[in-house]
């Protein structure tokens, strides 16, 4: 069995912001043997897609960082995980998979990275992704209308939830540009995730 097992953010290092000109590796191995390289990436029309090489076995399964998908969405035989910048340094990852044999095939690959896989029900976004993004959205919109700066913002979100980062420091760990690209594809079924103004205008300064 071929398993994807790691690209180099998987392993700590900061996953590539979306964008045309910035494709984002996952390496598929056999033993100590890598494959040629797959890529997820956002296309010129602003949508993400998968590039699998022809080279790879047909039976290879797949395991990928793509919260702005869904299963459906995704190849044959992929899995899914939540790998933004700071959500793989503990020991739970989410991840959804599409049935019990792919469930076990994360769950061996994870073990053997020393990580617990959480199971998650395949929607956009899944639980923590989804979640983030909401509170640095409702800090952007909070920071536009001028009701506190960013550093308040922070401050507040640390001193009153007890979080690790505010939410401004969150979006410059994880990039603008994938947390823009999670809340517009959430927002073409649900206005709550609609962009904030200051969040758009942020993203148009990088």
């Amino acid at each position: 069995m071929w398993v994807f097992v790691g690209d180099a953010h998987l392993f700590n290092t900061r996953f590539p912001s979306a964008k045309p000109d910035g494709l984002a590796p996952w390496v598929l191995y056999s033993g100590d043997q890598p494959l040629p390289t797959a890529s997820v990436y956002l296309d010129l029309n602003g949508r993400y897609a998968f590039d699998r090489p022809d080279s790879a076995p047909s039976d290879a399964w797949w395991l990928v960082h793509a919260p702005e998908f869904t299963l459906a969405e995704l190849p044959p035989q992929t899995i899914r995980l939540n790998g933004w910048p700071g959500f793989t340094n503990g020991p739970d990852w989410e991840v959804v998979a599409p049935n019990e044999a792919a469930e076990s095939i994360a769950s061996n690959v994870l073990t053997a990275l020393g990580k617990q896989p959480v199971f998650v029900p395949d929607q956009l976004g899944g639980i923590g992704t989804r979640v983030l993004a909401s509170i640095i959205n409702e800090a952007y919109l909070l920071m536009g209308e001028g009701s506190a700066s960013r550093t308040d913002i922070d401050l507040a979100m640390k001193l009153g939830t007890n979080y690790p980062m505010g939410p401004f420091e969150w979006s410059e760990q994880i990039g603008l540009p994938a947390i823009h690209s999670l809340l517009k594809r959430l927002s073409e079924t649900d206005p709550r995730y609609t962009p904030a103004p200051a969040l758009v205008e942020a993203l148009q300064v990088l």
